[in-house]
């Protein structure tokens, strides 16, 4: 954070005090509060736990039980506690105790009543919570509680002391249907591990992702470090090229240097500009490139051969002479990285770009804006960062926005407020043009759009104390809207208003600076992604401007809010092509809401057919099972983004502890391996509702798809460590998927798909677990992916284990407790009777989860 100012004034706190820890009252007189004790830096001595305790078909009831920790009696009286509740609370009933009121999104209020007034030392009070959901995964429980006083409604304290206490492991939940809450059980992953073949490293490519064509020759020549030669026009590839001198080539500075030529010009047989062709012999190595991004993609896969390399004593290493020509199977490998619902500093940013150049990746993009953030600097309207980067207590008085996924009160939360300077943003650009990376910014309309709507509305109320008579010129919302409507996140006020004075005057402003600042970078703007995700039903339907401005379209009402949508667009896009821009947006852009006849699912809609609009698809559920085919059949330009199997903020795997969502269900390793984007249609589990042969991708449709992208959403990102364990190893196979040809096993049928499907799984598996992981632990050691706890089974009395990836290490303990480095290692069955516990550890040393066996 840069240098935000503290909202949680110590004299706040210790006004929040006043009243909550009081001395027992003499019998017959009401509660009154203790004088405040002037500490500073004192916290509540409040202790909360959030206790699952039984689900049915629809619900999760659970007991929230505070506890008096300090040495008088506490006040039940005057406050409320706020907290984030991505699963919303229903409305309680009789006897349970609490009483619940929403605010604003995952934001709610709740506080016990019906009990005493005042809470002894030690003694407790529970509330029960229903939760409309099923809460397997601990991520889903109420995040970052804090307490606000009646009398003090702009400020509050956080209640540190907090434990969310899911249901267990492993146990049965209680009141569940079968099949509810079932976890993967230890056997189970060790028959899917048991599926990974190990493959001779000598039979695997050195390069990552799988190069198109490589042929290997005989010998090897020493290099101790490489001599660059390269035109002007490649001084930045040049840079790069002689990275390879300082870490990766050992040997003396004395020793001779060996030709490596960098050129560009054409790659035979192919038309991408990120083909090359590498060509290692005994006098040297070439990469010619399509272009400057060619050679970096040339340079990236050298690397991982001299990597691969064997040393040569005295001499460097033994670099095989090696031919590669190579180009990526689609144009566009993405990752989108939600920074406006948990802010992600600068420089967090940058290490992901570093990562996604290491896979090959080459589209960024970046969510700025959403309902609960607005993460990008834009001058002429500073109100979108003092207001919309900002999150606390005092939003009622339209300082900050409310607090959301556990940011808590206080408005210097690193991952609540935030937000990209204009230096910080062209530092981005800058970063990933240098390894050919295109940033894509995503300004989030007309829904998704809280921050923005609620930043201007301060604005205008600021104008208007100046004695403004303009103040409302920027408005992003009618002030007479009376439309009924919530978002996907709870949100009732969250929509740009196409009828509002502000509107299209805001667009223009923001589309003119943030293209300013990529001119700044010297890195045009060629694509704004403009959201259109998720409008709610009923947004528009009751406000007066938004009332005229339909009865001004062609057609005049008739034409209902469908017609407001399309000339909202419309605009948009003018705008942006006025700038030189192209638009993506979300599928919703190229449908309409109501279903087809028969219940196809979503209708396509014509309207942006033939403007420059490119469509990501992320609805591949129910009835959207085959919408992504579906749009790129009739004409719009595809980027495929599953949510059953590109969405990185899910769990990975069908375990109570695992962390992120699953209302896409849950996204193995293997799950996103397994994604083809040009699957056949009868070999895709539809089920019920799904897609018709019809859904099938025409060749006309199969060029419209310009490649994949994975996406990460950062309502349970509150930490850095996190998106690593989010995103790998997931994202590697992301990267094979979008760079490697079309694999094998998709133009088969029967047992012979299977076995060309197998062999590709144990072939990407060794790789990874065996060259990628350990090089990602070297090169970028601050990503902490995720590994899986390991398989156990129980075979003719002995305790069988494996790994998930080939390469990690296996350490048990047989007293229940888990293993650490000094643990042994396993090296084959264990006969030893207790409880049998086993974790992985990676090549560098991090141990994943344990997994646990009775050997009786």
């Amino acid at each position: 954070m840069r240098g935000m100012p503290r909202m949680g004034r110590l004299v706040s706190l210790l006004a929040l005090t006043v009243g909550l820890i009081a001395a027992a009252p003499p019998p017959g007189t009401p509660p009154r509060p203790s004088p405040p004790a002037a500490r500073p830096g004192q916290t509540l001595p409040i202790a909360l736990r959030w206790t699952a305790q039984t689900v049915d078909q629809r619900h999760t009831v659970a007991t929230l039980t505070l506890r008096n920790n300090g040495a008088e009696p506490f006040s039940l009286r005057g406050w409320w506690i706020h907290v984030s509740a991505m699963s919303a609370i229903d409305r309680p009933m009789p006897g349970d105790g609490v009483e619940v009121a929403p605010i604003a999104g995952p934001l709610v209020r709740l506080r016990p009543v019906g009990g005493p007034a005042m809470l002894a030392p030690g003694a407790t009070v529970t509330m029960m919570l229903r939760h409309a959901d099923i809460m397997i995964l601990s991520d889903k429980a109420p995040v970052g509680p804090y307490l606000v006083r009646d009398d003090d409604p702009n400020h509050g304290v956080a209640l540190t002391d907090y434990r969310v206490e899911p249901f267990a492991a492993a146990d049965p939940i209680p009141g569940a249907p079968p099949g509810i809450g079932s976890v993967v059980a230890p056997e189970d992953r060790y028959i899917a591990n048991a599926r990974i073949v190990p493959v001779p490293l000598d039979t695997l490519s050195p390069v990552f992702p799988t190069p198109q064509r490589t042929t290997r020759r005989d010998g090897a020549v020493a290099v101790a470090r490489w001599a660059v030669r390269a035109p002007a026009t490649l001084r930045a590839e040049a840079r790069f090229a002689a990275t390879l001198n300082a870490g990766d080539v050992p040997g003396s500075p004395g020793q001779s240097s060996v030709p490596l030529t960098l050129a560009i010009g054409p790659v035979a047989g192919e038309v991408s500009d990120e083909a090359y062709h590498l060509t290692i012999r005994h006098d040297g190595a070439t990469i010619t490139g399509a272009s400057a991004a060619g050679v970096f993609r040339g340079l990236q896969s050298l690397r991982q051969i001299v990597d691969a390399a064997p040393a040569a004593t005295g001499r460097g290493r033994a670099i095989p002479l090696f031919e590669i020509s190579d180009a990526p199977r689609f144009g566009y490998r993405g990752l989108m990285l939600d920074v406006a619902r948990n802010f992600q500093s600068r420089d967090e940013v940058l290490r992901v770009i570093d990562l996604m150049a290491v896979a090959k990746l080459n589209r960024l993009h970046l969510h700025l804006t959403d309902d609960e953030g607005w993460r990008i600097a834009i001058p002429a309207l500073p109100e979108l960062t003092e207001v919309g980067a900002r999150r606390s207590q005092n939003f009622g008085r339209g300082a900050t926005l409310p607090p959301a996924y556990g940011s808590g009160p206080d408005a210097d939360d690193p991952h609540g407020s935030g937000y990209y300077t204009a230096a910080d943003y062209v530092a981005i650009l800058t970063y990933a043009r240098a390894r050919h990376i295109e940033v894509i910014p995503e300004i989030e309309m007309p829904g998704h759009a809280r921050a923005a709507v609620q930043a201007m509305a301060t604005r205008a109320a600021r104008w208007r104390a100046a004695g403004r008579a303009d103040a409302d010129r920027w408005l992003l919302r009618d002030p007479g809207d009376r439309s009924t409507y919530r978002s996907a996140q709870a949100y009732t006020d969250n929509v740009i208003d196409p009828g509002a004075p502000g509107t299209y005057r805001f667009i223009e402003t923001v589309v003119a600076q943030v293209a300013a600042l990529h001119r700044q970078a010297g890195v045009p703007l060629r694509v704004l992604h403009i959201g259109g995700d998720e409008l709610a039903d009923g947004a528009w339907e009751g406000s007066p401007a938004a009332t005229r401005a339909i009865a001004a379209l062609p057609g005049g009402a008739g034409t209902g809010t469908a017609g407001l949508w399309d000339q909202f667009y419309d605009r948009m896009t003018a705008i942006l092509s006025a700038h030189g821009v192209a638009a993506a947006g979300w599928e919703e852009l190229g449908m309409r809401k109501a279903s087809a006849p028969g219940g196809t699912g979503p209708v396509v809609s014509d309207h942006f057919l033939n403007r420059p609009v490119t469509l990501h698809v992320w609805n591949n559920q129910g009835p959207a099972k085959g919408l992504a085919n579906r749009l790129a059949n009739a004409g719009y330009p595809v980027v495929m983004s599953p949510a059953t199997a590109l969405y990185f903020d899910m769990a990975h795997a069908r375990d109570r502890s695992e962390l992120g969502h699953n209302w896409a269900g849950y996204t193995d390793l293997e799950t996103v391996f397994r994604f083809e984007p040009f699957a056949l249609i009868d070999q895709v589990d539809a089920g019920p509702g799904g897609p018709s042969p019809a859904d099938s991708l025409s060749m006309a449709g199969r060029s419209r798809v310009k490649g994949i992208e994975a996406t990460l959403f950062s309502e349970t990102v509150r930490a850095p460590w996190r998106i690593g364990h989010m995103l790998l190893p997931r994202l590697f196979a992301v990267a094979e998927r979008g760079w490697s040809v079309a694999p094998e096993w998709n133009a088969l049928q029967g047992p012979a798909r299977d076995a060309a499907y197998a062999a590709a799984w144990s072939r990407f598996a060794t790789q990874l677990g065996l060259r990628v992981l350990p090089r990602l632990d070297r090169d970028l050691p601050g990503f902490a992916y995720r590994i899986a706890a390991p398989g156990l089974v129980m075979r003719d009395g002995q305790v069988l284990a494996n790994a998930e990836l080939p390469g990690f290490v296996l350490r048990y303990t047989t007293d229940g407790s888990d293993p650490d480095r000094d643990s042994p290692v396993m090296t084959g069955p264990i006969e030893v009777k207790g409880t049998i516990t086993v974790a992985a550890f990676s090549p560098a040393g991090r141990a994943g989860p344990s997994a646990r066996i009775v050997r009786p």
